[in-house]
């Protein structure tokens, strides 16, 4: 059990990989940081992927003083809380659990993000971000003629059962994209693929417009769901607080969702 300052004051130093970005502007809508505060001693953390409601229900019956999850519930616009809001943080303060919620600092940690974590297990090295409607949430990775359908076995017991392939590119891989959850490019975007020579663009869900922009471009395209995608920063941040943290219990929170 450790003091919730300490907790804090950890995932800070961890996630905020740089202290010089602009995570209001970049991020405006959802939580990166502490949420709500709750009890002031933790002894047990859950992971999962998005609150809600029926994951504040299985961190209380795994008895979890914390909750750290990639998508926290966005707050009202206006002074106006309605009952979904309501009903979400009423269940925390009831209950005394902390929630931490870590969007983008999830998606574009070099180490332990989504999608550095996507690209290192597929065999690539992060090589730089990718900017994804201007901010870097995605990232770049190189390697040396790494096979596409080595990639899509070693990726396919992650994604969701219905994910999206479009092999209209090099069979053989040396650069690819990450893009985890709703990072699919927009035409806009196709041509600075084409100058970076990518040969794979991995995100979690597909623009209608995607497979034909892929097809004449030559480019591999791969969507496999966003809650699926989303699962690899949470469980690389989790294994990190299990190794880093030996005296807090941590557990894995499962809320399956094939989108």
């Amino acid at each position: 059990m450790i003091p919730l300052k300490r907790l804090n004051d950890y995932l800070e130093k961890l996630l905020v990989f740089d202290p010089g970005l602009d995570i209001g502007k970049i991020d405006p809508f959802m939580a990166n940081g502490l949420t709500v505060k709750g009890n002031g001693e933790i002894g047990k953390i859950g992971f999962a992927v998005s609150a809600s409601v029926e994951i504040f229900k299985l961190a209380q019956k795994n008895n979890c003083r914390a909750l750290i999850v990639h998508h926290v519930f966005n707050l009202p616009k206006i002074n106006s809380y309605d009952f979904i809001f309501q009903n979400r943080i009423g269940f925390l303060v009831k209950n005394n659990i902390t929630l931490f919620g870590y969007h983008f600092l999830l998606d574009a940690h070099p180490e332990i993000g989504n999608n550095a974590s996507i690209l290192k297990t597929v065999g690539f090295t992060p090589e730089k971000p990718y900017l994804h409607l201007q901010q870097p949430w995605g990232y770049m990775g190189k390697a040396n003629n790494v096979s596409l359908t080595t990639v899509k076995n070693t990726l396919k017991p992650y994604l969701s059962p219905r994910s999206v392939f479009y092999d209209f590119g090099p069979k053989n891989l040396k650069k690819i994209v990450a893009v985890s959850g709703k990072g699919a490019p927009h035409p806009s975007d196709m041509t600075y693929l084409i100058n970076e020579n990518i040969d794979l663009f991995i995100t979690g869900e597909v623009h209608e417009w995607n497979r034909e922009l892929f097809r004449e471009t030559g480019i591999n395209f791969i969507a496999g769901g966003h809650y699926h995608t989303e699962m690899f920063g949470i469980k690389a941040l989790m294994a990190k607080v299990k190794k880093d943290l030996p005296q807090i219990t941590s557990v894995w929170l499962e809320l399956d969702n094939e989108i």
